[in-house]
């Protein structure tokens, strides 16, 4: 019987932690509760830096991934359409890539390709300041520059009352 015990012990977190990530799936939008909007500012595929002030007056969806992660993964194409949809519209999509080499996530975009831009968190700094520490972690930030809603865990972009959400931030 301890030898039993012993080994559900063992087994515990790992099934905790597979319970938390599979259901980080059915997560929903949360109306933010942080404290202040961290900064950013992180190049780009193409050395180009982008600061999230830049973005004043849109709404800006800011998504934490790597590729690796199969949720992120998982969530890429549904970010692709609500890019789509809101095509001409004051928003945009900063996917911030966690450390990993560009090569790699090249390659990724020629399997999945993307129309948003992709920016390296190369030390993972960024990532710390947002308290993202699950994967995919997602930031819905206002016009004003203030985080209004965040999800932890991979959401389909796509549903009808999160894109209502959305236009509810968009300004007139």
């Amino acid at each position: 019987m301890r030898p039993l015990l012993g080994l559900l012990r063992g087994l515990l977190p790992g099934l905790l932690l597979t319970g938390a990530v599979s259901l980080a799936g059915a997560q929903e939008l949360r109306s933010w509760s942080g404290g202040a909007t961290p900064p950013l500012a992180l190049q780009d595929l193409e050395g180009r830096v982008h600061r999230l002030a830049e973005y004043r007056g849109q709404v800006v969806l800011i998504n934490f991934w790597a590729t690796w992660c199969g949720p992120c993964r998982e969530e890429m194409p549904s970010l692709n359409k609500l890019r789509a949809s809101l095509a001409g519209r004051p928003f945009v999509v900063l996917a911030v890539n966690l450390a990993e080499p560009e090569a790699r996530i090249r390659r990724f975009m020629q399997e999945v390709p993307l129309d948003f831009l992709i920016l390296l968190d190369r030390d993972t700094a960024v990532a710390k300041a947002w308290k993202a520490r699950i994967l995919p972690a997602s930031f819905l930030v206002g016009p004003d520059g203030r985080i209004r809603y965040s999800v932890l865990g991979e959401i389909d972009w796509t549903q009808e009352h999160l894109q209502k959400t959305i236009h509810a931030l968009l300004p007139p």
